[in-house]
């Protein structure tokens, strides 16, 4: 079994003296450390850290936040990736997060499932949410950078023989807009 700590800060001008003592002091063999935003998916640290542990491995942070500021999914994402490895997990900050002893195990699985609950129901409403705005007619993705009438008149130029580059130039749009126009009648 190792114990292992996890460090990190944002930026370079930012120091980690503090968490690197306070992972010291809960007896840490090994700190990896990393000055990465903690938003970032694929941080090479945190990445060599997961990738290294072992069944009875423990990882010691100071704070939840310093393994992802991604919000709770992606952090949840993170503590199962440490805990299918066989490992445990212990939070300084947060007394709940801790994995090492069998109550910090059961308060884990039910912060676990209510996120992956609270998951399912944003999904379930955005997703009504979205079919009730696309039955009232709402139209979804970007605005055409062309009105109808400029792409009628800018498909009638193409068809004319003019090149795309010069229509493209009279609507400032790029030549790949005017190369995706299709006549009316096979627009849907």
């Amino acid at each position: 079994m190792r114990v292992y700590g996890y460090a990190r800060v944002s930026t370079s001008s930012q120091e980690l003296d503090i968490q690197l003592a306070q992972l010291d002091a809960a007896g840490c063999q090994r700190v990896f450390c990393e000055k990465e935003s903690g938003t970032k998916d694929n941080r090479r640290v945190l990445s060599q850290l997961l990738r290294r542990l072992r069944p009875g491995d423990v990882v010691i942070v100071s704070a939840l936040d310093r393994l992802t500021r991604g919000g709770p999914f992606k952090m949840l994402s993170i503590l199962a990736e440490i805990t299918s490895r066989g490992a445990a997990y212990k939070s300084l900050a947060e007394p709940w997060a801790d994995t090492t002893h069998e109550l910090g195990e059961v308060l884990a699985a039910l912060v676990g499932y209510i996120a992956r609950k609270t998951r399912e129901d944003i999904i379930r409403r955005t997703g009504a949410g979205r079919e009730r705005a696309r039955q009232n007619g709402v139209r979804f993705g970007r605005k055409p950078k062309l009105t109808m009438a400029q792409r009628e008149a800018a498909l009638t130029r193409r068809l004319a023989g003019e090149t795309q580059e010069a229509i493209a130039r009279t609507y400032n749009v790029s030549c790949s807009t005017i190369s995706r126009l299709k006549s009316t009648s096979s627009n849907g």
